[in-house]
């Protein structure tokens, strides 16, 4: 057990090294910062004010950016780092550990990675919108951020099975795009095609089964909650906030995230050990 965790942690720490290294993780990074700041510095632009912004507007804003950019960046680098590894892949095989260790081995690495870069770009941002306009509303940005990690560990998981089923870069890449398309943009109008079409069916029995479903709805749902404007869903607001508006429903979506990232890695176990590579 020691020797194997020691593997891993090699493992781990090179594929974290080589992450990093490819500077467009560092740049998402520093992107995110600099996205946060414009967020809070012209926030209030059409009004003719210009001028730091606290944490409630800077978290509303940036909540539906980051939904975009995370899961995207989660797939991309999952997928990568073994559809389009080719020689190296194989060459780590080669060596005496097991392929368990060698996928926990990149999964820690590239986490570790993604979670690096996703804190320069929450915290950069979140330390001059503090010194500058206070820390009120603190709670909702750092809620922000600590989903946006959860998430980006979630959707690192889902693009390690894709690329577990699907070893060619081409394929693993139009399948983590097409997750990534149903999960941010096609569900939310499945959602209403389906609200529409069971017009009998209580609400609150169309939207909390297809809510635990999206990990992108989830994170939204539970964000807008801890900043504390539920009003924001509109006409299903009074629903939302009657789920997960107390401490169980908090509870619930962040056990469905942990259950949402632990299937797939388990899953992506499975059939990586039994693909010939």
């Amino acid at each position: 057990m020691k020797h194997s965790l020691r593997r891993v942690r090699v493992i781990a720490a090179e594929e974290y090294r080589r992450a990093l290294e490819s500077r467009w993780l560092f740049v998402f990074g520093v992107l995110f910062a600099a996205i946060v700041l414009s967020l809070s510095f012209f926030g209030l632009v059409q009004s003719r004010e210009v001028g730091f912004q606290g944490f409630a507007r800077v978290t509303l804003s940036l909540l539906n950016l980051a939904l975009f950019l995370v899961p995207l960046t989660g797939l991309v680098l999952g997928v990568t780092s073994i559809a389009a590894s080719g020689e190296a892949l194989s060459l780590l095989l080669a060596q005496p550990v097991t392929r368990r260790e060698v996928l926990a081995g990149k999964f820690l690495g590239l986490a570790g990675a993604l979670s690096v870069a996703q804190a320069v770009g929450f915290a950069g941002g979140g330390l001059v919108i503090a010194f500058r306009a206070g820390t009120d509303q603190l709670q909702g940005f750092v809620a922000l951020t600590v989903l946006s990690l959860a998430l980006g560990w979630l959707t690192l998981a889902a693009s390690m099975l894709l690329a577990a089923i699907w070893p060619d870069r081409l394929r693993a890449m139009t399948a983590a795009l097409v997750l990534w398309l149903l999960m941010v943009v096609a569900y939310d109008l499945v959602v209403l095609g389906a609200t529409a079409l069971l017009r009998g069916v209580p609400l609150q029995a169309v939207l909390f089964p297809t809510l635990l479903l999206n990990p992108v709805d989830l994170v939204r749902v539970l964000t807008t909650l801890f900043v504390g404007s539920g009003a924001l869903f509109g006409p299903t607001s009074a629903v939302l906030v009657r789920l997960f508006g107390s401490g169980l429903g908090i509870a619930l979506g962040i056990a469905t995230l942990t259950v949402e990232t632990a299937v797939p890695l388990i899953l992506a176990v499975r059939v990586f050990e039994r693909r010939d590579w």
